[in-house]
């Protein structure tokens, strides 16, 4: 991992924890705490930014679990063009238009929906067909 990747997650970290902020509501558990649709309509706008930055780190750490650096390539430009508040305000719409995403706690969810906002900007790959 490169000194640019350490040092954003190391900013993401410091920035998901403000100093004296005032009392959360219920915790999110990192083992299985992937949210559901109805959790993530809830929180606030700042609780919604650290989440969607939480998952893309997460995404861009992928490399470090296995993930083939050429298949991030698509991600990476991504990530560059289109910015945390764009991915939040999609992520918001992709599961407002979407009543089954509402209970699901499955992390799928976000990824498709990312995915298909990269898409839209850029050649991603496509999912292969089941």
């Amino acid at each position: 991992m490169g000194r640019r990747q350490v040092a954003a997650l190391v900013l993401a970290i410091a920035l998901a924890a403000p100093a004296g902020a005032e009392e959360q509501p219920a915790d999110i558990r990192i083992h299985g705490g992937f949210i559901s649709g109805r959790e993530f309509m809830d929180m606030d706008g700042l609780q919604k930014k650290y989440y969607v930055a939480g998952l893309i780190e997460g995404m861009l750490l992928a490399p470090a679990f296995g993930t083939p650096e050429e298949n991030m390539a698509w991600f990476h430009a991504c990530t560059l063009e289109i910015n945390l508040k764009e991915m939040r305000r999609y992520l918001f719409n992709y599961i407002l238009e979407r009543d089954d995403l509402w209970p699901n706690r499955n992390p799928a969810k976000m990824y498709r929906a990312i995915r298909e906002l990269c898409q839209a900007h850029f050649k991603a790959p496509q999912e292969p067909a089941e």
